[in-house]
């Protein structure tokens, strides 16, 4: 018995129904709904937000106009950006609740550069390098609970960015 399980075309059967078995699940996992988790990441865009050419227009689409400056929110970047194509900026709250944060550059074309939502039970930390138009205040805004919370800190900029 236990010879006839390992005979030659035994294992060539379990390749090829093994082959099979991943071939249709590949081809059924787009259409029966296994890959919608994927997509259910990506949250909603606030494109009035986004596509804001002013900073004031940007704060009041994105609701936080009335944010109150705070130590607990502490914006990270350098004083002078060598490349404004690649502009390091961390931002940390230390505010209980935290659940949004969203960083704005004055100067920029469109001033509200990224928007992290997060997940209750996350640190409230991010990191990520943008891109600046020109030498200008970030402007880190924390949402949490009802409240808003921003800082705020100058950089400047020496080479390139989105304006050419």
């Amino acid at each position: 018995m236990a010879s006839d399980f390992l005979h030659p075309q035994h294992r060539l059967r379990r390749r090829l129904l093994a082959r099979l078995a991943g071939l249709t699940g590949a081809i059924l996992a787009p259409t029966t709904g296994l890959l919608a988790p994927i997509v259910a990441w990506a949250g909603a865009r606030n494109v009035e937000a986004f596509d804001a050419k002013a900073i004031d227009l940007a704060l009041v689409a994105a609701g936080v106009a009335d944010a109150v400056e705070s130590e607990d929110v502490i914006l990270r970047a350098p004083d002078i950006a060598e490349n404004s194509a690649i502009v390091h900026v961390e931002i940390q709250s230390k505010v209980p609740d935290t659940r949004s944060i969203l960083i704005f550059a004055e100067k920029n074309p469109q001033p509200l550069v990224a928007e992290f939502d997060l997940l209750p039970g996350l640190e409230p930390i991010v990191a990520v390098r943008i891109k600046m138009a020109e030498s200008a205040h970030l402007r880190a805004v924390v949402l949490a609970g009802d409240r808003k919370y921003f800082a705020r800190r100058e950089t400047k900029v020496t080479l390139g960015g989105c304006a050419g």
